[in-house]
């Protein structure tokens, strides 16, 4: 028997938290691994005390993916796309406008604009302008934002599969998986373990459709909406998860060892080793009930605003990273300044979040 519900789902709510938490601790720990990736690290080192951080937060970004997915695809909820599109992309296009605003002002004060294609609006014509909103992403960590609003625009096809009657419905998705498979993750893992040794099986444009995010997002779906069927006991989750893990810390450290110019290789959202953590970590909260609510109400109302903080972290944590001396502590001393800047950029951007929730006006643009 399958498992959907009408009522909110209080586990992804823990899931939502823990991967907001997340991403704003791998881009905390990436500040770190970017400088030191041509330091050749012994195994205690700067470099791993932010690739710690990073690889640990690296679940955060796909799993957000498998959370669309298991609540948007679920037949018995209802789905329009313009109020759903427009959800997030209203307020995803007010923040690139402050975005661009700080990023001036950061310039005019000597400091480097955040990330993404309008780290200096100002030294851009036009056209530039024009292109650099396009293509994207703005700014660096909105290429989600990017990827899920084209996903949004396909949920009506996903949603001709998911409405089908059982069996039928499960041997389609269970047909897609498999091509996504077959079409994405084979060529892409082959690469990852064997390099060149991988051979060209086909050409694109079959390596490209069905293609990457989109495979998690039904992947998502199936793994909650089928979690009674999925018999794997919470505690092998776990055991799953902590091997992705391990295996993305210790393969960005050895490469980064070796001097690797593919340094990054295992951070990849879709390789094997944050594949396997974010799927472990999916499938412990989604597969499972937690109970008639959550352990808080502080769980449900940074939930709620977690989209929201995950559009303003990047210019609260780069504005900590070049205008306070947090910036200085994490170059200096890492074990010590990334702890302090992960918490202090959670707290301001949970209270941006929070205090902009409180105004009705900006509630749909911001």
């Amino acid at each position: 028997m399958s498992t959907t519900t009408r009522v909110r789902r209080y586990e992804l709510d823990h899931l939502r938290v823990l991967s907001t938490l997340g991403v704003i601790l791998l881009h905390t720990g990436a500040i770190v691994v970017v400088a030191e990736r041509n330091s050749l690290p012994d195994f205690a080192s700067a470099f791993n005390v932010g690739n710690l951080a990073d690889s640990a937060g690296r679940f955060a970004v796909n799993c957000f993916f498998m959370t669309s997915g298991a609540l948007l695809l679920d037949p018995v909820r209802r789905f329009v796309l313009r109020p759903q599109f427009l959800r997030v992309a209203l307020p995803t296009l007010t923040w690139i406008v402050v975005y661009a605003i700080a990023n001036i002002v950061l310039n005019d004060r000597g400091w480097r604009g955040v990330g993404g294609t309008l780290r200096d609006p100002l030294s851009l014509d036009p056209a530039e302008l024009v292109r650099a909103l396009l293509g994207g992403p703005a700014v660096y960590h909105l290429w989600f934002v990017y990827g899920l609003l084209g996903i949004y625009l396909t949920v009506p096809l996903w949603r001709a599969l998911t409405d089908r009657p059982e069996p039928q419905r499960r041997h389609l998705l269970l047909l897609f998986l498999g091509l996504w498979a077959v079409a994405d993750l084979v060529p892409r893992w082959g690469t990852f373990l064997l390099g060149d040794r991988f051979p060209v099986i086909y050409p694109m444009p079959l390596s490209a459709f069905p293609a990457g995010y989109v495979g998690l997002f039904v992947l998502g779906f199936v793994l909650s909406h089928y979690r009674d069927r999925i018999k794997v006991a919470p505690a092998a989750w776990v055991v799953v998860g902590a091997a992705g893990l391990t295996w993305t810390f210790v393969a960005t450290w050895l490469a980064a060892r070796a001097g690797d110019p593919d340094v990054f290789a295992a951070y990849d959202n879709l390789n094997p080793p944050v594949l396997l953590f974010s799927v472990a970590v999916f499938a412990f909260f989604a597969g499972r009930e937690r109970g008639p609510g959550p352990a808080w109400p502080l769980v449900s109302r940074f939930s709620e605003l977690s989209f929201r903080i995950y559009l303003v972290h990047a210019l609260v944590l780069h504005t900590l990273r070049v205008a306070t001396d947090l910036g200085t502590l994490v170059d200096d001393q890492p074990a010590l300044g990334v702890p302090l800047i992960f918490v202090a950029t959670v707290v301001i951007s949970t209270v941006i979040a929070w205090v902009l929730d409180l105004v009705p006006a900006l509630r749909r643009w911001a």
